[in-house]
């Protein structure tokens, strides 16, 4: 078979969208990843390669990549379609992703980003000096099937509240307190944080929940988009009250009684905890996302960043 490398033009959206949902049923991963806004943000624009099939096939794209330039990093990102793969495209491809990213900007960090990680995709970046350096599951929950148990009340001295104007920078001391503890905290400011959970059409505040103690004090939250449980978090000086599970039930209650279908999730590899409680509520894992980085490993979770969506 013979493939033609060329430039990516918008005009091949749909092609890619198709590509992209081809991969999805082979890898698995979060619907938002095959959308068009989604692809569009990190193939379109970028320097992009991509295969197609023989000649009389030009809509079918066999493999895409790109590289694009994300908060100072070199960042190279690509498909392949799962019916080809094991001939040489996909490394073939990466290759000349890396060479390209060289070119561009010899001295830059050059970070590979994949939304459902394979076995052979771990060997073939592993095989070119990349190292991971961030990885997430992605966990579904079927919100068809009926709750494990009913949904506990909460407590007498706990409250609580949707999201609102008047509460959102507590959701946000309730995020700092958190996670500040974990490795590769950002330390956004309550603007970034803000802006980065609720200012898009998909956010969903009446699932996203805020837990007060008596005094007042905000002491766990959880924040929604639509199909996707972005974050959840409890206060340390609160853990093992189960207030984690309380708010994620009582928001996973709401999507159920709105008829929502389904709700997707990440969660980092090194919180064995938080992914025992979201399997214990039935989530299941349907994904890897990862990062590798060319060079010498750094510490651990160095490449930590924001879960999807994003």
């Amino acid at each position: 078979m013979t493939t033609a490398w060329t430039a990516l033009s918008p005009a091949r959206l749909p092609g890619l969208v198709a590509l992209a949902q081809r991969c999805a049923a082979a890898d698995g991963g979060i619907p938002v990843t095959t959308s068009s806004g989604f692809l569009s943000g990190r193939y379109l624009g970028a320097d992009v390669v991509l295969a197609t099939a023989l000649p009389g096939e030009h809509d079918t794209l066999l493999a895409t990549g790109s590289v694009r330039t994300v908060r100072g990093t070199t960042t190279v990102t690509g498909l392949v379609d799962p019916a080809h793969r094991g001939s040489g495209l996909g490394s073939t491809l990466l290759d000349r992703l890396l060479a390209t990213a060289a070119e561009r900007q010899p001295a830059a960090t050059v970070r590979v980003e994949t939304e459902s990680l394979t076995t052979s995709a771990d060997r073939l970046f592993t095989s070119r000096g990349l190292h991971r350096t961030f990885a997430e599951d992605v966990l579904r929950l079927d919100l068809t099937h009926p709750a494990p148990g009913p949904e506990a009340p909460p407590p007498p001295h706990l409250a609580l509240e949707e999201w609102g104007d008047r509460n959102r920078a507590d959701f946000f001391t309730a995020y700092r307190s958190s996670f500040a503890d974990r490795p590769g905290f950002p330390g956004w400011s309550q603007e970034q944080w803000l802006a980065w959970t609720a200012d898009d059409e998909d956010f969903r505040p009446r699932y996203s929940l805020l837990a007060r103690d008596a005094d007042g004090t905000p002491v766990a939250f959880v924040t929604c988009a639509d199909g996707f449980l972005i974050q959840l978090g409890t206060v340390p000086a609160h853990r093992t009250r189960g207030l984690g599970r309380l708010l994620a039930t009582a928001a996973l209650a709401r999507m159920r009684a709105a008829r929502e279908p389904e709700v997707f999730l990440d969660v980092n590899v090194d919180n064995p905890a938080s992914a025992a409680l979201f399997r214990s509520l039935g989530f299941a894992s349907v994904a890897r996302r990862a990062r590798y980085e060319l060079g010498s490993p750094a510490p651990a979770d160095a490449a930590r960043e924001a879960p999807l969506p994003s």
